[in-house]
């Protein structure tokens, strides 16, 4: 970040924009205490039945609590709004005792009628980041601080109840119709911190709880700060501008980790990226080439995964083979040499040569079998990631030496969505990471998600628009298997279906690259311990944990640290992210 033109230029952005400036401050002497966190990933929606991206789930952790909550150190479930829960004999019924005096952040009590109403309208009404959890459950909320909670069937994920609860009061009046449009800006919340402004694509605010049931935190506000480059939120971090980065550039890594007062984190959570191939199930058909999966396993054996780690990720990472669906890396199965699709242009022609793929006119682009239709693909190229260019580079080559073209058009990671929502593509490259249970992640691929309304905003997580009933049916066995072992011997068999339909070709595992100062605040927490990352992890409990360093203060002349920063941010929003706060490139990975 060049901080001397940023002041240079502070008199006129305060007349342009004086009343939009964010108010930040960061003084130990009777000011907020703010935390300010950078990242390249937006914020694709506060509200919780349609937003998908990391940063909605960091917001969603920071603003709901749920009934039980995991622990920092090993995801084991503990106490959240319930302190304690009893199951019957027969494991489908748990009654959970709420904490006596919970209260939602406008005062009003929160209840097991909260709780019970959450489970039972998102079950009917099958919300995107729910419905997987609810799915067979009722719950009823006996007086105020009982919740019986009943499933249809055995249910290995039981007592662990995380869905993000919501306010009755609030949600009553928001019908089934207008609930995706519903723009969740009213600050209602139980955790830690509230949602108290979002400017899109900019930042985003939160506000400590005093009604939080953990006690109100040591900081008064947290802000995220989005930016376009990367880069420049390193060097933003380096001159203490942040007080911590998420997706922070594999090229800059290792210059941090030997930075004084710099903490990085290459944070483990099961996080994967991923060529998604559009194998047709939805009504967005694709090249009808993809709806043969001799194609798809022949540009699965086209792309090189280690080439891509070292080239583009400096290193850092590892191959991918199939779909991670937990941290716990015991629910992945182990491919034999057979089973691999081993980087090998050779086979790949091989396989579409005698699938009667032939470039009968001389291009080099092969035909359909028939002989209509060049093989020439439409790339979804994600604008969010820094390492998206150069892997659409490497890729698109490689699919030109096996007689493949393409054309490359690129989205935002909220446009991109909805591109493949509708269907409207054959490939991109983007990033998912999983949740402690297996069961969401696998979810999203049974043919229930695929999507079928170009106008319905729920359909877009099984993004490579494929099914099988035998998945379906491995599906439904693991998610009633009480059995840890069994339950992973049909996950194993589900991960191996879908890897051999090649219509998800895993690129890489990896790691949440992060960094934090040391300065300004203790306290940072990994979730899981010693490997995870310290921020969007998967309950984000560091933020709470925090407390400030008492010694901090600022030496620049009267000029707090939450003052540069909200010069910055002024100069944001004024230009928009213009070509003076780009000094370098751009970045931003993972997704949920």
């Amino acid at each position: 970040m060049n901080l001397h033109r940023a002041v240079a230029a502070l008199a006129v952005v305060l007349v342009a924009l004086g009343s939009v400036t964010v108010a930040l401050a960061a003084d130990e002497d009777g000011e907020k205490v703010v935390l300010t966190v950078g990242n390249v990933g937006k914020l694709d929606s506060p509200n919780v039945t349609v937003g998908y991206t990391v940063e909605a789930y960091e917001l969603w952790n920071l603003h709901y609590a749920t009934l039980t909550d995991k622990a920092a150190d090993d995801f084991a479930t503990i106490p959240g709004l319930a302190e304690s829960w009893e199951g019957s004999d027969d494991g489908l019924t748990w009654t959970y005792t709420l904490r006596e005096g919970l209260q939602w952040s406008d005062g009003e009590p929160l209840t097991a009628e909260d709780i019970a109403y959450t489970i039972n309208r998102a079950r009917d009404e099958e919300w995107l980041n729910h419905f997987s959890t609810v799915e067979n459950l009722t719950a009823e909320a006996t007086d105020d601080t009982t919740l019986v909670v009943t499933s249809k069937v055995p249910d290995p994920k039981l007592p662990t109840l995380d869905v993000y609860i919501v306010p009755k009061h609030v949600y009553e009046d928001i019908s089934a119709d207008e609930i995706t449009k519903y723009d969740a800006l009213d600050g209602v919340g139980s955790g830690p911190f509230t949602l108290a402004e979002w400017k899109k694509g900019q930042y985003w605010r939160m506000v400590a709880n005093e009604n939080y049931w953990g006690g109100t935190p040591a900081i008064d506000e947290v802000v995220f700060r989005v930016f376009s480059n990367a880069d420049a939120m390193v060097s933003a971090l380096e001159q203490g501008e942040l007080d911590a980065a998420m997706a922070v550039p594999s090229s800059a890594f290792e210059r941090l980790s030997s930075a004084e007062g710099i903490v990085t984190v290459e944070g483990q959570q099961g996080g994967f990226n991923e060529i998604g191939l559009n194998a047709g199930a939805g009504f967005g058909k694709p090249h009808p080439a993809l709806l043969d999966v001799r194609v798809r396993q022949a540009i699965a054996h086209a792309i090189d995964k280690q080439t891509l780690v070292e080239r583009v990720f400096s290193g850092i990472g590892e191959v991918g083979e199939t779909m991670s669906v937990s941290p716990d890396r015991k629910w992945l199965p182990e491919l034999s040499e057979e089973e691999r699709f081993e980087f090998d242009l050779d086979k790949a022609n091989a396989i579409l040569d005698e699938a009667g793929y032939e470039d009968t006119d001389g291009d080099g682009i092969r035909q359909m079998p028939d002989g209509t239709d060049p093989l020439v693909f439409r790339y979804a190229n994600r604008t969010e990631s820094q390492y998206a260019k150069p892997i659409a580079e490497f890729v698109t080559g490689w699919l030109k030496e096996i007689g493949i073209d393409t054309t490359i058009s690129s989205y935002d990671d909220s446009q991109l969505g909805e591109v493949i929502g509708k269907g409207e593509y054959e490939l991109f490259w983007w990033g998912w990471v999983p949740f402690v249970d297996p069961d969401p992640q696998l979810s999203y691929f049974i043919c229930d998600q695929v999507s079928t309304d170009p106008d319905d905003p729920l359909n877009y997580y099984n993004d490579a628009s494929w099914c099988t009933e035998e998945y379906d049916r491995l599906y439904q066995q693991q998610k009633v298997e009480l059995d840890e072992e069994k339950r992973v011997e049909i996950v194993h068999e589900m991960l191996k279906l879908f890897y051999d339909e090649a219509a998800f070709i895993v690129t890489d595992y990896s790691p949440d690259l992060q960094a934090y100062r040391t300065d300004r605040f203790e306290g940072w927490l990994r979730q899981p311990a010693d490997t995870g990352p310290v921020i969007f992890s998967n309950t984000s409990p560091t933020y709470f944990n925090l407390t400030p360093i008492a010694s901090s203060g600022s030496d620049d002349g009267g000029l707090s640290t939450g003052g540069i920063v909200a010069i910055v941010i002024v100069g944001v929003i004024v230009l928009g992210g213009a070509a003076w706060l780009v000094t370098r490139r751009r970045s931003a990975e993972e997704r949920e």
